[in-house]
């Protein structure tokens, strides 16, 4: 089935074509275009978008043999984040994380190999969007080891552009501070 971006469409449209269609139609449809809380989103009325949900999702942390790591710098802030997204749903969340680090960098692991951190909640993940959306993101933390032979970078439409950073040179405009303190707290674990 051949979908407009679901951004393209205006409110009144998302709603009839959400209802028009069958549940597997909607997965594929979530699948194809933002995922399923930001088709969720979508449907919400704009008199309530501002009502805070909850959304699930995964980020990974890509080391190169230097331990800089990667950053994307996103296209809908500007700001350095690191590559991830929503859980599908019935996805397990290390597919996610292993299914966002493809979409977004052109990176493919095996699943198996990313290594969770930690599951990251609270306020300190709340995020607002353009349209008023707002959201608390439970977001499980992954890292995976790359020799930079072996990393073929692309990137997506979400990308400005990708680049690796050392730990103490980091951008000061970053978009997943928290994750990114998180991955430092747990290699300084390692080192004591």
């Amino acid at each position: 089935m051949e979908f407009k971006k679901m951004r393209e469409y205006t409110h009144e449209e998302f709603v009839n074509l959400v209802l028009s269609l069958s549940e597997e139609e909607l997965l594929e449809l979530s699948a194809n275009y933002g995922g399923y809380p930001v088709l969720f989103r979508m449907a919400l009325d704009d008199r309530i978008s501002h009502i805070p949900f909850i959304q699930t999702g995964a980020s990974v942390i890509v080391v190169n043999e230097k331990g800089e790591i990667l950053l994307q710098q996103r296209s809908d802030n500007g700001r350095w984040g690191l590559p991830g997204g929503c859980q599908d749903l019935g996805e397990n969340l290390r597919t996610t994380a292993a299914r966002e680090l493809f979409e977004e960098t052109g990176i493919k692991v095996k699943e198996e190999e990313l290594i969770l951190i930690d599951t990251l909640s609270g306020k300190e993940r709340k995020r607002s969007y353009p349209n008023g959306d707002i959201v608390y993101n439970n977001t499980s933390l992954y890292f995976i080891k790359l020799n930079s032979k072996d990393i073929n970078i692309k990137i997506d439409s979400e990308s400005i552009k990708l680049e690796f950073f050392d730990l103490n040179n980091l951008p000061d405009s970053l978009h997943d501070g928290d994750m990114v303190e998180e991955y430092i707290k747990n290699i300084n674990k390692k080192d004591e």
